[in-house]
């Protein structure tokens, strides 16, 4: 664009405002590309101290972004985080672990019954004995029940967390599952249509503004459009496999 207008105004069909607004353009994206260099640079200093690794160690290079497609449906992945997700498996762990002290402290309640047997050699001055013991240990009912009553609580209490856990995870689910489909639809708009379309807008104001017959602020306007929607479906695609990330996280699924 700094070239057609420089060239028109060589040739006295532009003037000097076209050029200096495309230099100041030029100049706009310049900074905007400095500023991501630098949110570049922080990012990877955290990234850095959250895998241990020394700040003058090799920079890391991130890989281009790609869309992916989720082949799983939603009663799927909640089924999935169900079975597999971390937290849930650890809230029902704790089910189980409460489910064992509620049995022990009804067993407690039962008698304690010993039998023994016991055989002694004496030597040949006396007959050699046998005997029998028997023994019982009543349990203390009053303590029995306080420690029965105990472990019912903690178990109740561990029911309802799973049960507050398990709604949490499966709301999440559902909402980055909604999330990564609505982005999926988006990114396809702009991939098949408004993309292509600034561009050859782009490209047709382009055309037109080189043969005298198109205004610069149209010119630009059409320029502005390419950039913004370019900057837009990178955006979605980041939001879309940020989704797909937290579903793997949350279900333990593999998104290829």
């Amino acid at each position: 664009m700094q070239q057609a207008a420089e060239a028109r105004y060589r040739v006295g069909q532009g003037n000097q405002q076209d050029v200096l607004k495309t230099q100041l353009q030029h100049t706009k994206i310049l900074q905007e590309i400095a500023h991501h260099h630098q949110e570049e640079g922080l990012l990877e200093a955290q990234i850095k101290q959250l895998l241990g690794r020394p700040q003058e160690s090799q920079d890391l290079i991130a890989e281009t972004l790609t869309s992916r497609t989720l082949s799983y449906t939603a009663p799927d992945l909640l089924q999935r985080a169900r079975e597999q997700n971390p937290d849930v498996r650890s809230k029902q762990a704790s089910i189980r672990q409460q489910d064992t002290q509620v049995e022990l402290a009804h067993r407690n309640f039962r008698p304690d019954l010993n039998v023994g047997y016991m055989y002694q050699h004496t030597g040949s001055q006396a007959r050699d004995y046998y005997m029998a013991t028997f023994g019982i240990r009543l349990p203390n009912r009053g303590r029995q029940k306080a420690e029965l009553a105990e472990a019912q609580q903690k178990q109740e209490q561990a029911r309802g967390e799973f049960d507050s856990e398990s709604q949490r995870v499966l709301s999440e689910v559902q909402q980055q599952y909604v999330r990564a489909k609505t982005s999926e639809e988006r990114l396809k708009i702009y991939s098949d249509g408004l993309v292509p379309q600034s561009e050859a807008t782009f490209r047709s104001a382009m055309a037109t503004y080189q043969s005298n017959r198109q205004d610069f602020e149209t010119l630009l306007s059409s320029f502005l459009d390419v950039l913004n929607l370019d900057l837009e479906y990178r955006s979605e695609l980041v939001e879309h496999e940020s989704a797909l990330a937290e579903l793997e996280r949350l279900t333990r699924v593999d998104v290829p």
